[in-house]
Parts: structure tokens; C-alpha cells; sequence
């Protein structure tokens, strides 16, 4: 699967949220930041159902995806707005 395809499962109120949030850069790989619980949340939610989030690697794991996901997710920001502007 291709990373635009995995950061279009992410629904656009969460994504814009992620970003307004500067989540991904605030987020530290541990169980105790409220932060990357939430980004955790999101992770298993819609991406990845079987994540468990059992330890601080589980949880970098994922923040590195997010970080991966980062220049599309604003991509797809950008073309919402643009969408939103036309409408």
C-alpha cells in the first residue's frame, strides 16, 4: 500500500487536527504522552486494528509512520481546502 493511500484512511477531521495540532512533531514515543496516545487512537482506529501499543517501541513505530504520513497528510489538507474554496 502506498504511504497517500494509508494517509487517506485517516478520516480529514482528524488529519486536519494532526496538523493543526502539530502532533507529530509534539508527540514523544511513550504510553504516558497524551499525545501520541491520541495519534495511537487514530493508528488503530484506521489504520492498524490489531495495534496494541504494548510498549515504547510499538508507540515508535507508529509516531515514525506518522512522520512518514506528514508531507501527504498536508498534501491532502491543502486539496481540502482547495475543494472547500470551489464548493
Amino acid at each position: 500500500m502506498k504511504i497517500i493511500e494509508i494517509a487517506k484512511m485517516i478520516p480529514s477531521e482528524y488529519r486536519k487536527e494532526i496538523l493543526e495540532m502539530d502532533m507529530i512533531a509534539n508527540a514523544q514515543a511513550t504510553a504516558s504522552d497524551n499525545t501520541m496516545y491520541y495519534l495511537a487512537t487514530i493508528w488503530k482506529n484506521y489504520i492498524e486494528p490489531t495495534f496494541q501499543g504494548d510498549c515504547n517501541l510499538c508507540y515508535a513505530r507508529v509516531l515514525n509512520s506518522y512522520k512518514q504520513l506528514f508531507p501527504d497528510l498536508i498534501e491532502l489538507e491543502k486539496q481540502s481546502k482547495l475543494i472547500d474554496e470551489v464548493e
